[in-house]
């Protein structure tokens, strides 16, 4: 799973590392610590175009109302890798509208017992990684109104998100810099399904930050929260 992200950087940081520009840079906010659920707009790159924001939570072209929507997009913050090719809610968009989300972290929660304890998660040595998404064009049919919108892939855990995320063994796909072309451009399933495994092991990082950052009425967009409140580690 993953249901909150880190974007952070600035926007000339961002462009540098996908070598592309913002459609409209003054539209961007940067988020030190967003939900998913919260549905927030965040930049994805698409095929050639220039970096466009879309809404987090995809809705399928299918989707007949504004109230299914809403109900659609609570549901579809994550789409598994193993599932995608089959599901409805994904298989057109996994086939055809493939982006990069890109990210300068994302938390995720540590079971020990009855605490939860969350860690951020982060590239070692870049500051910017991209996560694979897919993408979707939803037509509100009472206005006409174009939405895009998007759903961060997932896949088994590598060795630390394993450590990390032990209670579900999952993790984001990242897109490494040299796969970023075959992800957004291959046309065909066996390019694409080997590109969405956990990353290689010791690539990322994790540490535990403050629980702070866990409670849904405390400010998560505050960059103290996720100071260090122990060790780094490595797997």
């Amino acid at each position: 799973m993953c249901y909150t992200v880190s974007i952070f950087a600035q926007t000339h940081v961002i462009e540098t590392d996908l070598g592309r520009l913002f459609e409209d840079a003054s539209e961007f906010v940067p988020y030190v610590h967003v939900s998913g659920f919260a549905h927030p707009i965040l930049p994805i790159a698409a095929g050639e175009s220039d970096l466009r924001l879309m809404q987090w939570g995809l809705v399928p072209r299918w989707v007949k109302t504004l109230e299914q929507a809403h109900e659609m997009q609570q549901r579809t913050l994550n789409a598994r890798a193993e599932t995608a090719f089959e599901k409805p809610s994904f298989r057109d968009a996994i086939r055809k509208r493939r982006g990069l989300l890109p990210v300068n972290g994302f938390v995720e929660w540590r079971h020990d017992g009855k605490l939860k304890i969350p860690y951020m998660v982060r590239l070692r040595d870049h500051e910017i990684f991209t996560l694979g998404c897919i993408w979707e064009e939803w037509i509100q049919p009472e206005t006409g109104e174009c939405r895009a919108t998007f759903s961060i892939l997932t896949s088994e855990a590598n060795m630390l998100m394993s450590y990390v995320h032990n209670s579900a063994m999952r993790m984001p796909v990242v897109i490494p810099r040299e796969d970023r072309p075959t992800w957004l451009f291959a046309e065909d399933r066996e390019e694409i399904q080997p590109l969405m495994r956990p990353l290689e092991d010791g690539f990322l990082e994790a540490y535990p930050v403050t629980r702070e950052v866990s409670r849904i009425r405390v400010n998560t967009n505050e960059p103290q929260l996720l100071e260090p409140v122990g060790e780094i580690i490595v797997a």
